[in-house]
């Protein structure tokens, strides 16, 4: 049975981001890889600002200068050129992430096995595999979605997204990260559009919701959309859809046993936002690895977690119905764009959460923090 210092549960984003910086850095332990997938697919973009660089930089798909939020005939757009807001393939940086596993001859990656069961023999892991096969670990990083029932204010947020292909698609607009539709079904729903190149733009529909919606109803609502802007006939290159839980997930670390990435709380709850404070655990991980500690969880923000629940609880108390765009569209427009991008990804300045809670109608959300803070303490 073969032995290795540490066991990495699926191929995500934030087993990735680790095991590259691990081999760029040297890192002298063992390490086996377990992903139920044969091959990488193409089957998620990963998108944000990037504040700081990371080890998959290079190999962004784009980046923009300008991103736009609208709701009815109101529009506002911003930008900024010292902070990008970039798209990366996800089969892009697996691949990048594969060939630098490729290069550890003292690493085993498992693909196409799950993990069965896990049980902990002294201070080791003894974990099997559907195929039969076992391996042993000193420490376990899981990145396997968590299974969670949301309560209010958290909720689901739902997308369908086609990546289309053919003419009438320039790539000179803005990215549109929120087009809000007129939509009863509480919270909202939204159309998010990346322009990538010319002859080609990932357009997705989004819906905030308490419950998870059925994927194949809101791409059938998208594909009318897509119809309505007589986009039916283009091709369609890829397809992608996901339903991702906006709650703060808490850190779990225990008996060597650590959850990673949306699993262990990098996920931002009310933006859903997640690769680039993954890149910023993988660096305070590596670091701790390489100097002969424990690997360390995901750090969460007590504050931005409260702040993030207090604005969601104010969605769930907009009236009426289907206008939740409008206080999105006023917090762009009223928010400088560097403040704003770094609130988003979650590093913002003590200035820039003033600017945020400036730019906020001051009597719903007084509210909406007292009905949280209550829920709080339920």
């Amino acid at each position: 049975m073969k032995h290795f210092d540490i066991a990495l549960i699926g191929l995500g984003a934030a087993t990735m981001s680790l095991a590259v910086r691990l081999v760029l850095r040297s890192y002298p332990g063992s390490i086996a890889i377990i992903e139920p997938r044969e091959q990488p697919g193409d089957d998620r973009t990963w998108c944000g600002w990037r504040l700081a660089e990371h080890p998959f930089s290079a190999h962004a798909t784009r980046t923009w200068s300008t991103w736009a939020v609208s709701d009815g005939g109101q529009s506002v757009i911003r930008g900024s050129t010292r902070t990008p807001y970039e798209m990366l393939r996800a089969s892009t940086v697996q691949r990048q992430a594969l060939d630098a596993i490729a290069t550890r001859p003292d690493w085993a990656l498992y693909a196409g096995r799950s993990l069965i069961s896990a049980d902990m023999d002294d201070t080791r892991w003894m974990l099997q595999l559907d195929d039969g096969g076992s391996i042993i670990a000193d420490r376990v990083l899981d990145s396997r979605p968590p299974a969670l029932t949301l309560k209010r204010p958290w909720v689901w947020q739902s997308f369908v997204g086609r990546e289309l292909v053919g003419p009438d698609l320039p790539d000179d607009s803005p990215v549109r990260l929120m087009d809000f539709l007129d939509d009863p079904t509480p919270l909202l729903t939204f159309v998010y559009e990346l322009p990538i190149a010319p002859g080609r733009r990932l357009i997705e529909l989004t819906r905030f919701a308490p419950q998870r919606p059925s994927l194949s109803a809101l791409g059938a609502r998208l594909d009318g959309l897509l119809a309505d802007r007589g986009l039916a006939d283009h091709t369609i290159a890829r397809e992608e859809s996901s339903h991702l839980p906006m709650t703060p997930v808490p850190p779990y670390n225990q008996d060597g046993w650590m959850r990673v990435g949306t699993a262990g709380g990098s996920m931002r709850p009310a933006t859903g936002y997640a690769f680039h404070g993954i890149q910023r655990w993988a660096d305070d991980c590596a670091d701790a690895l390489m100097a002969g500690r424990s690997p360390v969880a995901p750090a969460r923000r007590r504050g931005m977690d409260w702040l993030d629940g207090v604005f969601l609880e104010s969605l769930w108390r907009h009236r009426p119905a289907g206008t939740a765009g409008t206080p999105f569209v006023q917090l762009f427009e009223r928010t400088p764009a560097e403040s704003m991008v770094r609130f988003l990804m979650s590093q913002p300045q003590l200035a820039d959460i003033y600017k945020i809670l400036r730019a906020l109608p001051p009597a719903p959300m007084l509210r909406a923090a007292l009905a949280h803070s209550r829920q709080a303490m339920d």
